[in-house]
């Protein structure tokens, strides 16, 4: 990574880096000289609203320490100057305007004294910053503290923090008597989420009963959250009044997200874990929730959108989720059609044994690399409609072979056939019409019934699969009866 320096309204590069910042034993901190000026800039040199949230205390506790100082934000006109060739490299669908919506956490600051567009001198941003190689897991603001010389004691009041107007608490209370009456939470999933840690967040919505004020970066009718009492989609509210909402809301949750971590000084805030370990990302206050088991396991295994020969990994998380139970860790199973072994890896954590079925052995080789710490999985190179089945029996049937109506007939004809009430799972349900057709058959004619849908809900789109639309869940586990 590159050390900047913004020196006299322009950026330099300072040099290569492999960690931004000063090691606390190099005892490097801010100038004295500069801290005698007292007239401080304050910058961030990422252009998130999260990103710069979480600094958003600075000027209250450098205030506080140097008592006759002025503290000063680059104007818009400032940014754009020194970062305008970052600017154009990004996503516009994104980031319209990503300095004003970086900056805007700042709006009604009583310690911010005003917004200058241009410097003098040398400007100490973010990457100027003391971080312990012992103490990994150390929030940004309180290692830019440190190399602005607070002690300890003087930097543990850091949480982000907001001020509204009048006129937007006005606004924000209006909406909140509008839709609702009495305690409310706030749901945030944003695009940076991969839905396979849903579990986590049902358990806390669960627990907390209320209405929700709710963003989702798809509609929350295609999430498994689609059970909450709504109170409004904030989706169309501007940003600041949506932080004014979160602030009164008794319990937020949301995916590990920049706006959430906005209202930690304010309400109960519960994240997904994204990024292992926090470091500097870390915001104290929230509390961070994960399932490592799931996490591990699904590391490096690709989503469907990126590969048309794999399930999404909300499917494969929903798998391990209804399988991940002592009742089921001496089943044997069989998987048609294992392809390149993405989900004879779940399958084989998940039961004591896997037999994995494919008519390329090349396949089998390539999943053989990937399942190299595997023991429990039999591999078979098998035509599954021109050669019999012979197998003993299995408890649980993945079919994932070919996807027209006379194959898909032909595996579940088989496993019905020869094994004992298995469980029978499948993927691409909503997919492929003629597979989604000869399961209905089965379904109605009651030979089996759905004990769970899982995976991507109906409406998603797969790039990989010519664009195809999931016109149903993207899997159904089966009981057979």
């Amino acid at each position: 990574m590159v050390f900047w320096r913004l020196v006299d309204n322009k950026v330099h590069v300072a040099g290569e880096v492999d960690k931004l910042g000063f090691e606390i034993s190099e005892g490097l901190r801010i100038p004295d000289e500069y801290l005698e000026a007292q007239e401080f800039i304050v910058m961030r040199t990422c252009f998130g609203i999260g990103d710069w949230g979480i600094i958003t205390a600075l000027p209250r506790l450098l205030k506080q320490k140097y008592p006759n100082c002025k503290v000063f934000l680059p104007s818009l006109n400032l940014l754009k100057t020194l970062f305008s060739d970052i600017h154009k490299q990004m996503d516009p669908k994104n980031w319209s305007n990503p300095f004003e919506s970086s900056l805007s956490v700042f709006n009604n600051n009583p310690y911010v004294d005003g917004f200058v567009d241009e410097i003098v001198g040398e400007v100490f941003h973010d990457h100027y910053r003391i971080y312990d190689n012992n103490n990994i897991s150390t929030p940004l603001v309180e290692q830019i503290l440190k190399f602005w010389q607070f002690n300890e004691s003087e930097l543990k009041d850091s949480a982000p923090e907001l001020y509204w107007s009048q006129e937007e608490q006005e606004i924000g209370d209006t909406i909140i008597n509008k839709h609702t009456d009495g305690d409310f939470g706030c749901l945030l999933i944003s695009d940076r989420y991969d839905y396979t840690q849903d579990e986590l967040i049902i358990e806390k919505l669960k627990e907390h009963p209320i209405p929700y004020f709710y963003y989702t970066e798809k509609p929350l009718n295609q999430t498994d959250f689609n059970f909450i009492e709504t109170a409004l989609d904030l989706r169309h509210v501007p940003v600041r009044i949506q932080l004014y909402i979160k602030s009164k809301a008794v319990f937020n949750i949301s995916n590990q997200c920049g706006t959430n971590h906005l209202i930690s000084r304010y309400s109960k805030c519960l994240e997904v874990q994204r990024q292992f370990p926090l470091k500097h990302n870390l915001v104290r206050g929230i509390e961070y929730l994960d399932n490592p088991f799931k996490r591990n396991l699904l590391k490096g295994i690709p989503d469907k959108l990126e590969s048309k020969t794999t399930t999404s990994r909300k499917w494969k998380a929903d798998l391990i989720d209804f399988f991940n139970k002592t009742e089921y860790k001496s089943v044997k199973s069989l998987e048609v059609g294992s392809s390149l072994g993405h989900s004879t890896r779940i399958l084989s954590t998940l039961f004591n044994e896997v037999t994995a079925l494919d008519n390329l052995a090349e396949r089998h080789e390539k999943s053989k690399i990937m399942n190299s710490d595997r023991n429990n999985i039999n591999y078979r190179v098998m035509d599954v409609y021109s050669e019999s089945w012979n197998f003993d029996n299995m408890d649980v049937v993945y079919i994932d072979c070919i996807h027209t109506y006379d194959h898909i007939k032909q595996d579940i004809d088989n496993a019905l056939r020869l094994f004992n009430k298995p469980i029978l799972v499948f993927d691409d349900y909503g997919l492929f019409p003629d597979l989604m057709q000869a399961i209905d058959e089965y379904i109605e004619r009651g030979e089996l019934t759905v004990l769970k849908q899982i995976g991507q809900y109906p409406g998603m789109i797969y790039p990989k699969t010519k664009n195809k639309i999931l016109k149903g869940r993207e899997g159904l586990i089966c009981q057979s009866i």
